[in-house]
Order: C-alpha cells, then sequence, then structure tokens
C-alpha cells in the first residue's frame, strides 16, 4: 500500500508538471498559454567563434585527406554525419562525450552527476593520434596493393597481414583510434565496413536467444543463437555500405540477389520466420564478403578480447558457455582465421569491466601500444577547445603540468577534469543553466581566471 501511494503521489506531480501554466510578458502585456510537459524546449545557445583563430590547431575535417604530418592537430567532428555514417554509434566513452548518456528522459532531465553529461560540446574535436596514422598508412598500403594483385582475376589466398590488434591502459584512446579509422574507412569510399562497437554486448547475457545442441543425445545447448543481434548488424552493414554491396550477390530461396534486397526481404518478414532465417542470411552475407575481392574489407571491433573468453550465457546444467559458442561471437571475434581473402580485422581491447582480464586473440606479432597524451598533444587539445568557447580556464604551463601528473595523459581523465567546474567555471549543464563554483565572483577566485562574459554573476540571478 505503501509503495502503492508513493507511486501515485510521482504521477499525479508529473501531471501537475505537464498541465501547468507558463506566464510570458510580450511587448508589456501579460499573456497566458498552457503547454505540455513534452513540449517544453529550451534552446541550447551556439557560442560562436572565429574559424582564423584556431586554423592552425585543426587538420581537415575529412579524414580521408588526413596524413601522418598530421598527426598531434585536432579534427574537427560533426555529429549529424557521424549519426548517418555510424548507426551502431562509435565506440568508447566517446559516444558519451558527443551524445551523452542513452535515456529517453529530455537533456533536461536527465543525471546531472555523470560528468559525460557535463562535457558535451558545441564543437568537438579529437587530437591525431600517431597510432592512428600509422594504422590508415598500412590499410592504405593494402587496399592499394591488393587491388592490383586482384586486378587480373588472380591474387592471393589472403593478404599478408590477418589486421591489428590495439591495447594499453585504460582510458588511453584504444576506441578513439578505432573510430578514426573507422570513420577514415567510411570516408574513403572504397572500404565495406563491418562496424561492433560494443562487442561485449556479444556475450554479456542478454537479451533474446535460441539454443543449439552439440550432441543430440546430450542436450546442453551450449550454441547460442542470437536472430535479434544477427538482424541488427544486416541492417547496419547495408545502411553503411549500400552502394558497394549492391553489386555483390547471395542466393536466397533459390534466386541470386543482392545482398541489400536480401536483408530488405527479411525486414519485411513476421517475427518467426525473420529469426528463423537472420542467421543463415548472415552467414551467407559473411561468406560473399570473405571470397569476393572487389572491395577491401574492414572488419572493426572493439573490446574484442570480450569475445575470446567465457560469456555470460549458461548452458542447461548452468555452467558458463565459452564465446567461441556463441555463434555471433565467433564470426565477428575471429583474427588470423577470419578467412576474408581481401580483407582485415581491427580490434580494440577494453580494460575496464567484466571483460577486462581477457587475453586478445592470439597474432603473429605484438598489438600495437596505444600511450596517452605528452604535454604536447594536451596543450593543442586544451587550446583548441579554449578557443572555440567549450572551456573557458586559460592554459598555461602549471595547468598543464597538474593535468599530466594526474591524468597520467590518459585522453579520458583529461576529459573529465576539463568538465569540473573547478577546472571550466563556465561549463553548461542544462540548455541556459550553468554550472558555477560557489566562489565564483565577478573577476573571479583568482583574479587571472577568465570566465564566459556572458554569464550573469551570482548576485545577478
Amino acid at each position: 500500500v505503501r509503495h502503492g501511494r508513493w507511486a501515485a503521489a510521482v504521477v499525479q506531480g508529473w501531471r501537475w508538471m505537464g498541465q501547468k501554466k507558463v506566464v510570458k510578458k510580450q511587448k508589456g502585456e501579460d499573456a497566458e498559454e498552457e503547454t505540455s510537459f513534452s513540449s517544453v524546449k529550451k534552446e541550447r545557445v551556439k557560442r560562436e567563434f572565429d574559424m582564423a583563430d584556431i586554423q592552425e590547431l585543426i587538420a581537415d575535417g575529412n579524414p580521408a585527406m588526413h596524413r601522418p604530418s598530421d598527426a598531434g592537430k585536432v579534427y574537427m567532428l560533426d555529429k549529424a554525419e557521424l549519426k548517418e555514417l555510424f548507426p551502431a554509434g562509435i565506440a568508447g566513452a566517446w559516444h558519451l562525450l558527443l551524445f551523452g548518456t542513452r535515456s529517453r528522459l529530455p537533456q533536461q532531465y536527465r543525471r546531472m552527476d555523470d560528468w559525460w553529461n557535463v562535457a558535451l560540446k558545441d564543437t568537438p574535436g579529437m587530437i591525431i593520434r600517431k597510432e592512428a596514422s600509422h594504422l590508415m598508412s598500412a590499410l592504405h598500403c593494402l587496399a592499394r596493393d591488393s587491388a592490383k594483385a586482384f586486378s587480373d582475376g588472380g591474387g592471393p589466398e589472403k593478404l599478408p597481414t590477418p589486421g591489428f590488434l590495439l591495447d594499453g591502459a585504460p582510458g588511453t584512446g584504444k576506441s578513439a583510434v578505432l573510430n578514426h579509422v573507422a570513420h577514415w574507412a567510411m570516408k574513403t569510399g572504397e572500404w565495406i565496413v563491418v562496424w561492433v562497437p560494443h562487442a561485449s554486448t556479444l556475450v554479456a547475457g542478454g537479451g533474446m536467444f535460441a539454443r543449439e545442441h552439440i550432441d543430440k543425445e546430450e542436450v546442453l545447448g551450449e550454441i547460442i543463437l542470437q536472430p535479434a543481434y544477427a538482424v541488427k548488424l544486416l541492417t547496419e552493414i547495408v545502411q553503411m555500405n549500400g552502394d558497394r554491396l549492391s553489386s555483390l550477390m547471395i542466393e536466397d530461396e533459390g534466386e541470386q540477389v543482392s545482398i541489400p534486397a536480401a536483408v530488405e526481404a527479411l525486414s519485411a518478414q513476421l517475427l518467426v520466420q525473420r529469426e528463423a532465417k537472420a542467421h543463415t542470411i548472415l552467414d551467407k552475407v559473411f561468406a560473399t564478403l570473405k571470397s569476393q575481392t572487389k572491395y577491401p574489407v574492414l572488419v572493426a571491433v572493439d573490446e574484442i578480447n570480450a569475445l575470446h573468453g567465457m560469456s555470460m550465457y549458461r548452458d542447461l546444467n548452468f555452467k558458463h558457455v565459452h564465446a567461441h559458442n556463441v555463434k555471433m561471437a565467433k564470426l565477428l571475434g575471429a583474427f588470423r582465421d577470419h578467412g576474408y581473402r581481401r580483407g582485415v580485422v581491427v580490434g580494440a581491447a577494453t580494460r575496464q569491466g567484466k571483460f577486462c582480464h581477457m587475453k586478445l586473440p592470439a597474432q603473429g606479432s605484438k598489438p600495437i601500444h596505444v600511450r596517452g597524451f605528452d604535454i604536447d598533444e594536451i596543450e593543442t587539445y586544451l587550446e583548441y577547445m579554449y578557443r572555440v568557447k567549450d572551456f573557458f580556464t586559460p592554459v598555461s604551463k602549471e595547468l598543464l603540468e597538474y593535468l599530466v601528473f594526474c591524468t597520467a595523459g590518459r585522453p579520458l581523465d583529461v576529459e573529465k577534469a576539463c568538465s569540473h567546474e573547478i577546472f571550466n567555471l563556465g561549463m553548461r549543464v542544462m540548455p541556459k543553466h550553468y554550472r558555477k563554483t560557489q566562489y565564483y565572483k565577478d573577476g573571479g577566485f583568482d583574479e587571472g581566471l577568465i570566465t564566459d562574459p556572458a554569464i550573469k554573476d551570482l548576485d545577478e540571478l
């Protein structure tokens, strides 16, 4: 009864908020109008800046034009373009930094104690890492050399390398490097990109799944099928590579159809038929991608080491199922034996969460170790944010040395520190709302601090 009354009170409070009246004054006359709770929108005032002020700090906005000499510069990110290119989202903490927490609530009613909701930027940018430049150069050479080798219909059985693996301490930017490489491959227009930004969800034990049995006599349900994930992955592959996939054919119900047509027909079926057919279509699509040599294929998988350990699924004896028995995890986690004639796998390890101790797949050489920012990269990044007015504390030698000491150059910790009100007195939390330290006065707690002049003083609020 107590919980029922509490729920009723909460519902009644939300109804009252939705039916409240907003009183406005227009030209000296009082006007009343009723607005619904969902229709209340607060405009976000975007700060303006001069592009000439950041010209020496930024590289070309198109990652296909990036060169090794651009390492250490910032390239500006277009949120709308990223949403269009990557329907599954982007990998790592960068998705939170760009788009905030995934929630059904409006932005102004989400949890404000999550620092990434505070760090949302009007003009986001990403430092071009040396590791990303080396990877893009290597992939460019592989695509160019393989095009010559396969031009006459022959060519080797596979490329000289199965791919590249990224490893490093938590928060050093492994996922950011993977995002940059996948963005580069999409913008070149040459690659077919299979994008898996959150591979750990395949083995986390969630969602609807089906079972198959290795031994028909000993029925244990050791093979895990995930038809919903399969349909989602096929849809995203077609959205990202529709033009290039149109020329690749698979067999569907005795006919040769293009991959986009087969996926569209699959999506149009009823739920039961769609789930029964999803893995069959997925296997045929990947078999075609592995055998074709017309386009280079890039399989970019974040948290790839999660696909090489024990999953959270259990068999009918309540024992954990290995990730190799999860059909999609085995397909997307393959590295040395991936089977692509003209394709490579680029994977990044996760060193946080329940899968942080999983080993990377076996490889012939050591993985690429992603280091943190050096002091010059931190200075470039802070100077960029300061000039585009997303950061309001002047960049000084003391601030840089403090950040290097406290964060060890880890980009994620640098972002977290810079989103805090101590470092950034003008950082916004909600539209038309500002978060300021209690010591902020006109002129600042320290006379050397510069704050946004558009923000009113606390005494005036």
